[in-house]
């Protein structure tokens, strides 16, 4: 029946539950902040609007525009979760800032996980476009075509761009012909963030102090960044996102010690499992070629050098071997640490340590 009645005053919805609650219900409501709903509860919050929208009635103008002037206050968020709803909504309302806002988050994104979703909701987008947010956003699609999925991904990613291109105007689509016409010049399938600059060498005997001692209060959002400033989310998943080169690192608390974790993050080289180890591969002709072996058909080795680019793949004749030995390094670089400052990395470690909990106790404030 609510599906049927489209002019539904929202409102008086919303003031006839209110009419049901009990006093003390009522009086919690009225106090009730955003500043003081936990993350879970914020989330929650943001899908009972979205709902109410889309099963009830859409606002009319006035409640719009107050909803818009909300949750542009609070947009961008520092969880990414929040702003996955923020974004879908703001899209939903048309509001002017809402291709500004979502635009750098896409490009900020450390994940192809999360870039999807934020390019999966512009594509609704109609207004606030600028022309140089619609080549950035564009430009976007021929990064992603090095992208990696399942089977339909790439077609998944192409009917975004045809939504996207469908609410363009002939003009507009003339003006963006040599970006959408552009053959893509990512060889990677993995998102890699910018380099950063030099801070320390840092060493095991300054690192293992702090993190038997200073893992209290941290920041999960803030190690989540780190997590992908030092360029983890590259090769690794954690909390179903990332790459899938090296080993999954949601559950890596519940099997090794966090002094083991920080010295394999610390020294990739000390410890190489066998699963991820390298080879040091020497041909008759003298080419000698490291990586690791991803692939073996009849007498042909595929060989990775890069583990932050799947596609560098080295073709090796097994007949055309001299020598072929386990490599003393580590495919993961080295001295990703030496990047960071001393509260980034305990931030880091914290995330690691969580199993993707936000909820943990070392993020109590």
């Amino acid at each position: 029946l609510q599906r049927n009645r489209p002019t539904l005053d929202v409102a008086q919805v919303l003031q006839n539950l209110v009419a049901k609650c009990s006093r003390d219900q009522v009086e919690t409501a009225k106090i009730l902040r955003w500043e003081d709903l936990s993350v879970e509860q914020r989330i929650g919050l943001l899908r009972v609007i979205t709902l109410t929208f889309q099963r009830i009635a859409p606002p009319d103008a006035e409640t719009r525009q107050k909803i818009i002037s909300h949750a542009d206050y609070i947009f961008p968020a520092q969880e990414a979760e929040i702003n996955s709803e923020l974004a879908q909504l703001m899209v939903y309302l048309q509001a002017p800032s809402a291709a500004r806002k979502i635009v750098d988050l896409l490009k900020a994104a450390p994940t192809q996980e999360s870039q999807i979703d934020y390019a999966k909701t512009l594509r609704h987008l109609r207004v606030g476009w600028t022309p140089a947010l619609r080549e950035t956003y564009f430009r976007w699609f021929g990064k992603a075509a090095g992208y990696r999925g399942g089977a339909s991904f790439g077609l998944f990613v192409q009917h975004i761009k045809e939504d996207a291109l469908a609410l363009l105007t002939e003009q507009e689509v003339a003006a963006l012909k040599p970006i959408l016409e552009a053959q893509p010049t990512e060889s990677s399938a993995t998102v890699v963030a910018e380099p950063r600059p030099f801070v320390k060498k840092w060493t095991m005997a300054e690192l293992v102090p702090l993190v038997e001692t200073k893992l209290k209060g941290r920041d999960f959002d803030h190690g989540r960044a780190m997590f992908a400033a030092a360029n983890c989310f590259a090769c690794h998943r954690f909390d179903n996102q990332g790459g899938a080169i090296g080993p999954d690192l949601t559950a890596l608390s519940g099997r090794f010690s966090p002094r083991d974790i920080l010295e394999s993050v610390a020294d990739p080289n000390k410890v190489i499992s066998d699963q991820y180890a390298a080879v040091t591969i020497v041909t008759i002709d003298g080419k000698v070629i490291t990586g690791r072996i991803v692939n073996l058909s009849g007498d042909t080795f595929k060989v990775n050098t890069n583990m932050l680019d799947p596609n560098a793949q080295a073709t090796v004749d097994r007949k055309e071997i001299d020598e072929m030995l386990p490599s003393k390094v580590s495919m993961m670089p080295a001295d990703l640490l030496n990047s960071l400052h001393e509260e980034e990395i305990l931030d880091l470690m914290a995330y690691l340590l969580s199993r993707g909990d936000r909820n943990h106790p070392m993020f109590a404030k």
